[in-house]
């Protein structure tokens, strides 16, 4: 396992069995898309300069195999990331497949959001320009807008920065921070956000660091914000959050990263429609 002090991993799965059973789940053709999915999230991050050099992590679970889950290899910016160079792991930190090596930290956080959320199969965590100056701040994100109000009731503010994670004690605080929402302000830190599937980690990440972005600029003007009403501010984040949103924009958003570049998908060519 790692030292208190090493953020890579590199300790490999030896239960050959395993491994093979896992593995047939892992390039099932449906397990193909989704690794599709996944890779194109960390492309459309880079694209819009969310990432963090080789810092930040998205997470999904194999489909069959919850215990498992594919990760970006360490030391590979986001824009490098395929859905064939992604990392499988189990729930101990020990590779399955790929590799050589990933993230100490974010196996840690990951590992135990997947733990604690039984329906979370993708959580994304990166460090934003936006985001990461707002969770300085120290406070919760207010609904000036109605993208804003997507996370009305439904984020929650963790304040105890101790370092980068190499605890796995440390990363289960996090967990229990997040507890039922869907999204969580790192104070001096980042966002993190966790989903049932990658469309929705990814969109509530972008619009989690637009409103970010949108409260900080509010706030500079030094004049008094005027947050949306709750009863309004609940309508909006039902509207916002409706489970057909999230593959409906995300198509979107494929069409768009396939105008400059499809070598993430090894396998359908960027279709993000085939076969859908």
């Amino acid at each position: 396992m790692a030292t208190a002090m090493s953020i890579s991993h590199t300790e490999v799965s030896k239960d050959e069995d395993e491994r093979q059973r896992v593995m047939k789940l892992a390039n099932t053709e449906q397990a193909k898309r989704e690794r599709v999915k996944l890779a194109a999230a960390y492309r459309i991050i880079a694209r819009m300069g969310l990432d963090d050099g080789i810092a930040g992590h998205i997470s999904l679970r194999v489909p069959g195999a919850p215990d498992y889950f594919w990760v970006n290899p360490f030391g590979k910016y986001f824009h490098e990331v395929t859905g064939d160079n992604l990392v499988l792991v189990n729930h101990h930190g020990e590779i399955v497949d790929g590799g050589p090596m990933i993230n100490f930290a974010g196996f840690c956080i990951h590992s135990a959001i997947h733990h604690a959320r039984p329906d979370v199969h993708c959580a994304c965590h990166t460090h934003p320009p936006a985001g990461t100056a707002f969770s300085a701040l120290g406070i919760e994100i207010e609904p000036l807008d109605q993208v804003g109000c997507s996370f009305f009731e439904d984020h929650v503010l963790h304040t105890e920065y101790g370092g980068v994670v190499l605890d796995q004690d440390y990363a289960k605080g996090i967990a229990d921070a997040l507890g039922n929402k869907r999204s969580l302000v790192l104070q001096n830190h980042g966002l993190l956000t966790a989903g049932g599937t990658v469309e929705q980690a990814l969109l509530d990440m972008l619009d989690m660091e637009r409103t970010c972005n949108v409260n900080l600029k509010a706030y500079s003007t030094g004049r008094p914000v005027h947050p949306v009403p709750a009863e309004s501010a609940r309508q909006a984040r039902a509207v916002y959050t409706q489970p057909h949103r999230y593959p409906f924009q995300f198509a979107a958003l494929i069409r768009w990263l396939n105008k400059f570049e499809t070598d993430y998908d090894p396998w359908f060519g960027g279709d993000y429609q085939m076969g859908m």
